[in-house]
């Protein structure tokens, strides 16, 4: 019969070698890759700092990459910043269903949010239809390019309008639930006094201190997001390639002895690159998370809600605009799927039809058939549940164990160790698993559940951020009483522990599920033009044919359409047992 202290060893032995676990399955795929392109170009990691800079190519690609995500993260702030003002400042009915319909965006694949924008700006779409060509860059938008040299203006407005309906929701979700609970007294005080009696006085000493690291905060990570977009910027920005594009697109043929060096050299130095301004991202992130979690609720909502009123009619206004913002792209999916383009007599028209729909169920013009990619997709993703869980669960406790015995850095080394799959992109995660391969067993690409490994290092981290609040929270009393029951260990941990954690875990369960059917890039990487496809390389599959068969454009929505209503079934679930408070959490 073991001790206490000998199960707790025993415990806390296997968090360890599951935490080691996962840092290896982080670093090994990626330091091999590293090596085997560096063998291939005979360069050092070192030195391709310094080529990167000398290859107009990917000097191109960071400029790019910059001035889109510093230009999404404004726009962002632009349209995100008002809603979650409106939103705080007034007593709103159905203020839950109002923030889930704005946080769809975030939860949201980034191939059905590509295929949204494509069709809102696509010729024939609304946009254009009002006179606005973003996709064919007519009228105003050659003035624009002549005026200001810039090449394809159209395509880049698409593209931070694109990134900024993506992370609307960063900003939502961590500024409005600080200003929500913020004492309204505060601000009456301030009027008072000299510093507070003009509104630059308000905002400089009293707004931006409460709510700066918030917004600082969630413009970290819209920086991060849209530095590391591929989907959006591969089919709204064809003409123009970020570092992450660059790198998926030379990925194909890099790693091979002998054959097309150029493009191990452009991938190993990007790879270099990009980890370095990422981690640096984060780590600023990381800091400003901190300071944002200070800021602590000073009045409960509802009170602070009842105290303020009812809402404006401009503030209406916003809201009703910025719903309308969110959802549009999402409709315009679903409508697309319908309608068929047909040509007779030199006229063309657009006629309502299912023949879209039955066309992709049945694999026409694809690899595989909806039904297929569906199956595959959800192979994949219920796999990943069980493993992203599992891991996430005993990281976030041993995170917690740590900081309860005074260990606080080795609590945030681990912690540190759970993001880092954000500091290595979608692309590099499956460009080291595919080199890693390269390097261990070729064979192993025949293995149909490859794909499954990067789903699960970009999903554990959502599952710890979400799990690592709530064990926080839990109160040790609970097992202690359960203890002097003589209850069994099983049952104390039931009754202690997981009783009190299955709404997290339930939200936590439901957006891996979203995350792993939407994740798109590593996959990309892995698996596209094979029998394994998913759902979302069906549809970049599908997009990339040549559209003179009218049913491929609307059999890409149709496929788009179903990731999208599986993607909202789950966020639905997830935001039903959400637990109450955690208005800022994902």
């Amino acid at each position: 019969m073991l001790t206490g202290k000998q199960k707790s060893i025993i415990s806390n032995s296997a968090q360890w070698v599951v935490i080691i676990s996962y840092s290896l399955a982080i670093i090994l795929p990626l330091t091999y890759a590293i090596m085997r392109l560096e063998a291939v170009t005979g360069v050092s990691s070192i030195e391709s700092i310094f080529t990167f800079f000398e290859q107009p190519l990917t000097k191109e690609a960071l400029r790019f990459t910059i001035l889109e995500s510093l230009f999404s993260v404004a726009l962002t702030l632009t349209i995100g910043l008002p809603l979650a003002w409106q939103l705080s400042r007034y007593e709103w009915k159905r203020i839950a269903i109002i923030r889930s319909l704005l946080s769809i965006p975030f939860v949201m694949p980034s191939i059905v949010a590509a295929m949204g924008f494509l069709a809102l700006i696509d010729q024939g779409g609304p946009l254009q239809k009002i006179g606005i060509d973003l996709r064919g860059e007519s009228g105003v938008f050659t003035n624009i390019s002549s005026f200001t040299g810039l090449e394809n203006p159209g395509h880049f407005i698409a593209l931070i309008i694109a990134h900024a309906w993506f992370n609307i929701s960063l900003i939502v979700r961590m500024v409005e639930p600080t200003l929500s609970t913020m004492d309204p007294r505060w601000e009456e005080q301030i009027k008072l006094l000299p510093a507070g009696n003009t509104r630059l006085g308000r905002v400089k000493n009293l707004w931006m201190p409460f709510i700066g690291p918030a917004i600082a905060c969630a413009s970290a990570l819209c920086f991060v997001f849209s530095f590391t977009s591929f989907a959006l910027v591969k089919w709204l920005t064809p003409n123009n390639s970020t570092l992450e594009s660059l790198m998926a697109d030379s990925g194909g043929t890099a790693g091979i002895y002998n054959y097309r060096i150029d493009t191990s050299e452009i991938v190993l130095s990007i790879c270099i690159v990009q980890l370095i301004i990422l981690v640096s991202a984060l780590a600023l992130t990381s800091r400003l998370q901190r300071k944002h979690s200070l800021r602590h609720a000073m009045v409960s909502e509802s009170s602070a809600r009842r105290s303020r009123g009812r809402p404006t009619i401009s503030a209406k206004i916003i809201v009703s605009v910025g719903l309308v913002f969110t959802l549009l792209p999402l409709a315009l999916v679903t409508i697309s799927s319908f309608i068929v383009r047909t040509i007779e007599d030199g006229s063309i028209t657009n006629d309502f039809s299912l023949d879209a729909w039955k066309a992709v169920y049945d694999g026409d013009n694809s690899t595989v058939g909806l039904q297929e990619a569906l199956s595959n997709s959800l192979i994949y993703s219920l796999i990943t549940l069980i493993f992203s869980i599992t891991i996430g669960w005993v990281m976030a406790s041993s995170i917690h164990r740590l900081e309860k015995s005074g260990n606080n850095k080795l609590a945030k080394i681990v912690d540190m160790i759970s993001l880092a799959p954000l500091a290595i992109s979608a692309v590099m995660i499956g460009l080291g698993i595919l080199l890693g391969i390269l390097r261990w067993s070729p064979s192993l690409f025949n293995w149909f559940l490859i794909p499954v490994l990067p789903h699960i290092l970009l999903t554990t981290p959502f599952v710890v951020r979400i799990m690592l609040p709530a064990i926080r929270s839990l109160d040790s009393s609970f097992e202690e009483q359960a203890g002097m029951l003589g209850l069994s260990p099983l049952k104390i941990w039931i009754h202690s522990k997981l009783s009190f954690l299955l709404a997290p875990l339930a939200v936590a369960g439901s957006l891996t599920i979203a995350f792993s059917l939407g994740e798109f890039g590593a996959t990309w990487i892995l698996v596209r033009s094979g029998s394994w496809d998913t759902l979302s390389i069906l549809v970049d599959q599908l997009m990339s044919q040549p559209k003179f068969n009218p049913l491929i454009y609307p059999m890409a929505m149709a496929s788009a359409t179903v990731l999208m209503i599986l993607t909202f079934i789950l966020f639905l679930l997830a935001e039903k047992v959400r637990p109450n408070g955690e208005g800022s959490g994902f």
